[in-house]
C-alpha cells in the first residue's frame, strides 16, 4: 500500500466516524438568556420596526401635541425616498394591527401619519425629512 492510498484510507475513515458522531450527538436547544425579557407591546414593536427607514435612535416624543394624541417623531433616512418611507410605514401598520386612518404629506417637513392602537387611542407619527 503506498502513503497516498493509507492517507486516503485515514481520511474516509475519519470521515465515517464524524458523520457518526453528528448522527448520534444530541441537539441542545438554546433559549434566549440574555437577561432581558422579550418585548410585547405592540406599540414598541411597531417602532422598532420603522428603524429600518429612520436616522439615528429612532422615534422621539412631541410633547406640543394634543392631550388626546400620542405624537412620535422620526427622520428619514436619506438614502430611502419618502415614497418608499410611505409604502414601508404604511405596510408594517397593517402587518401589526393598528388601524392606518390617512396619511398627510406637510409641505417642506415630510409625512404624517394618522392612525389608532390596537386599544382605540388616537396615534400619530410624523416622518420629518431632512434632506430636502
Amino acid at each position: 500500500m503506498k502513503l497516498s492510498e493509507i492517507g486516503l484510507v485515514l481520511l474516509a475513515a475519519a470521515a465515517v466516524t464524524g458523520l457518526i458522531s453528528v448522527v448520534t450527538t444530541g441537539q441542545k436547544i438554546v433559549e434566549n438568556n440574555n437577561g432581558f425579557p422579550e418585548e410585547t407591546d405592540p406599540q414598541i414593536l411597531l417602532e422598532h420596526d420603522f428603524t429600518e427607514v429612520c436616522i439615528g435612535s429612532g422615534l422621539r416624543d412631541v410633547p406640543s401635541a394634543s392631550a388626546d394624541t400620542v405624537v412620535r417623531s422620526m427622520d428619514l433616512v436619506d438614502t430611502i425616498s419618502v415614497h418608499q418611507a410611505n409604502l414601508h410605514i404604511t405596510r408594517t401598520l397593517r402587518e401589526h394591527g393598528f388601524d392606518h386612518v390617512i396619511t398627510y404629506l406637510v409641505p417642506d417637513k415630510g409625512l404624517s401619519f394618522l392612525c389608532h392602537t390596537l386599544e382605540g387611542e388616537p396615534l400619530r407619527f410624523e416622518l420629518n425629512n431632512t434632506s430636502r
